[in-house]
């Protein structure tokens, strides 16, 4: 059937005016979902999964319903928001939310499409489960990652509170390809639409001693192995993504790579900007080989990923993070690894990891068939590879149970209102998959325990079995933070303000992400330990001592390459330490101001030091639109170290400062005069320009 029986002619505006003949599986997900039910559609990657939702979205607005758009990372928000803005032209609202937990989710009302992680969703549901009232439609990307015990307990929760709150709403859920699908499709009261169509067939395979074996038939490779595949794809017009499963294996295999393929790319024409790469890198690239993982930077992974789909870069060689990651195919993959260490000892990947991987292979539009092999090192990695390309699929098992899951979770239904009684968080659990998939009475000492230690601690108070929401409970249930997190802070705040000894106390909270430490980081992490007369020296306070080390350098204008160099870091594991980092210490200035905090200022300043990566002195300099860290210390050391000093000034003044253009001087010049000795707001909060 084509596109355009089904939806209503403009929308083909969305996919440049093609009118796509519609694949079985899309065809029957979009009438189940015209016919108001729920639908989890379970088909491999690269399959017109995300044609299905967009045409539910449209659909969902010409009925003037609001719809969200659930995915797990916040790459993926961003690439799913730029696609949906195509929408703006048939007057659809479309915005993005990731972070900001605090904000209220009031401006929903203002859109018609939201784009999110299942964290910010979940927290504007703590904040007012009325907004579930404004949707008629809900769309849950990778809906399989409820198994990842990272993201899953909030992506279960999310759509429990929808089947417990709002069982009207229409739940789309795209899947990858699991055992257990009529399982999790019975718990969410939806159709499911099952197919192992590909738009890109895919051919597997395994490379095992010198030989690729494709079922039944084996073909020898010479003793360059993969070499031989990835330079045959590479001569046919192809691309290749090579998986490892460190980003150790991932650099040298690059490095590796290079020395055997050289596409002679010129710079000049890649248009990219060369100082975000060290020169190691950026020779790489201009032999068309590049490494992506979590340790680059934000900009780093941009701009490799706009690289390889402009065809600039040849190869990738990726940790499995990339998998989950935007959408990035190419027509060879190859996974190298197969097995992760973890707990101690190394085993082998989820096969679901590997179907996602072997999932990139193949470019809709540019590909006839995808190509994806595996390599086997042993005879039994060679029976696990086959195990892979013939064995069912894991089942997605809830991931719940934690008791600080509970804790956090029973938080969140008392300061919200839908648990008055303690009979109603046994209610609420029993919407969870974790109900669906066990006995969930097995569960009323978790919640006992949750709510003895809720009301033991003063974020609730319990009376022969009803509950209430006190000032410290709300507060961190709207922060949406660890109950353990805001004790921390509390114990924090009793001591006297110390850049160093604050954040201690923040990289200790169980919502910060710590750096592990090596054998040779002891001596400078006992000094600042001892520095600060701190006499814990456990595994947990070494983590946390390190990374208060490096936030203190990130906070004192030390660059990020520098300081990735200096402590055996990458720059985009500083990134995700800020980010983590910003959120409790802005959390920290929150709790202080609710009990009239001495340190409540200088605790708002620090928090906007931490997101910047600034000193004191240069605060009001970044608020600027366009100013940050660098330029900011350049205007300052220059002499223009005031907003009322920069509106006085004539773009000359400034354009001849390195790094500022004519067009960003005359845009500085122009906002400090609309700024100077005014106040901002952040988080709806009034906050002092830093004068």
């Amino acid at each position: 059937m084509k596109l355009s029986l089904l939806v209503p002619s403009e929308f083909l505006s969305v996919t440049d005016n093609i009118d796509f003949e519609l694949y079985e599986h899309q065809e029957k997900a979009i009438e189940h979902i015209k016919n108001n039910k729920n639908v989890i559609v379970s088909v491999p990657t690269a399959s017109g999964k995300t044609l299905i939702a967009y045409v539910a979205i449209y659909n969902t607005f010409l009925n003037k319903r609001k719809s969200m758009y659930i995915v797990p990372l916040r790459s993926l928000a961003m690439e799913k928001f730029s696609e949906l803005q195509k929408l703006r032209s048939l007057g659809a609202r479309v915005t993005i939310s990731i972070g900001d937990y605090d904000v209220s989710p009031s401006f929903i009302k203002n859109y018609d499409i939201v784009v999110c992680t299942s964290e910010r969703a979940d927290s504007m549901i703590h904040k007012d489960p009325d907004i579930l009232n404004e949707f008629g439609l809900v769309i849950f990307d990778e809906i399989h990652l409820i198994s990842d015990e990272t993201r899953g307990p909030r992506l279960e929760t999310v759509i429990s509170s929808l089947l417990y709150l709002n069982p009207d709403i229409i739940l789309l859920g795209l899947s990858a390809t699991v055992s257990n699908i009529k399982e999790v499709a019975k718990w969410m009261n939806a159709e499911t639409v099952i197919s192992n169509f590909r738009a890109v067939p895919l051919e597997t395979g395994i490379i095992y001693k010198h030989n690729l074996i494709k079922g039944d038939k084996k073909e020898y490779l010479g003793s360059k192995d993969e070499m031989v595949l990835i330079d045959d794809n590479i001569k046919n017009g192809g691309q290749c993504i090579i998986f490892r499963n460190s980003r150790r294996s991932a650099e040298k295999y690059a490095d590796i790579l290079m020395s055997n393929f050289d596409f002679n790319n010129e710079i000049s024409n890649m248009d990219f900007p060369v100082d975000q790469f060290n020169e190691k890198m950026l020779d790489m690239i201009t032999h068309g080989v590049s490494y992506h993982h979590a340790g680059l930077s934000n900009e780093q992974r941009t701009i490799v990923e706009k690289l390889f789909k402009e065809g600039f870069i040849k190869i990738i060689v990726a940790t499995p993070t990339l998998a989950a990651g935007v959408n990035m195919p190419a027509r060879t993959v190859i996974i190298r690894d197969i097995t992760r260490y973890s707990d101690g000892y190394s085993k082998p990947i989820s096969n679901i990891e590997i179907q996602q991987m072997l999932g990139r292979a193949g470019r809709p539009k540019y590909d006839k068939k995808g190509y994806g092999y595996i390599y086997a090192t042993s005879p039994s990695m060679f029976e696990v590879s086959k195990n892979y390309l013939t064995g069912e699929l894991e089942p997605i098992i809830s991931k719940m149970d934690s008791n600080s899951l509970i804790r956090f979770n029973t938080l969140s239904l008392v300061a919200s209102g839908i648990a008055k009684t303690y009979g109603d968080i046994g209610k609420f659990y029993s919407k969870t998959l974790l109900a669906a998939q066990n006995d969930i009475d097995d569960y009323d000492l978790s919640f006992e325990s949750a709510v003895y230690f809720l009301s033991s601690n003063n974020f609730i108070t319990e009376n022969n079995g009803n509950l209430g929401i006190l000032p410290f409970g709300k507060i961190t249930s709207e922060l949406y933070i660890d109950p353990v997190t805001s004790l921390i802070l509390e114990q924090c705040l009793e001591k006297e303000f110390s850049e160093g000894m604050y954040l201690y106390y923040i990289s200790k909270t169980p919502d910060m992400l710590s750096f592990n430490y090596r054998q040779s980081d002891y001596e400078y992490i006992e000094n600042f330990l001892d520095h600060y007369n701190i006499n814990d020296f456990s595994d947990e306070s070494l983590k946390a001592a390190k990374t208060a080390i490096i936030m203190q350098e990130w906070i004192n204008e030390v660059s990020i390459n520098t300081i990735a160099e200096n402590y055996g870091v990458g720059p985009g594991d500083i990134q995700a330490r800020v980010s983590s980092a910003d959120w409790i210490s802005y959390s920290m200035y929150r709790l202080a101001a609710s009990e009239k905090n001495k340190n409540e200022k200088k605790l708002m300043h620090f928090n906007f030091r931490i997101r910047e990566g600034i000193k004191e002195d240069i605060i009001s300099l970044t608020e600027i639109p366009g100013v940050g860290r660098v330029r900011a210390r350049r205007l300052y050391n220059n002499g223009f170290q005031t907003l009322e000093k920069i509106s006085s000034s004539v773009p000359g003044d400034i354009s001849n400062i390195f790094g500022f253009s004519d067009k960003l001087a005359l845009d500085i010049i122009s906002y400090a005069k609309k700024i100077s000795g005014k106040y901002y707001k952040r988080g709806g909060l009034d906050t002092y320009d830093g004068k």
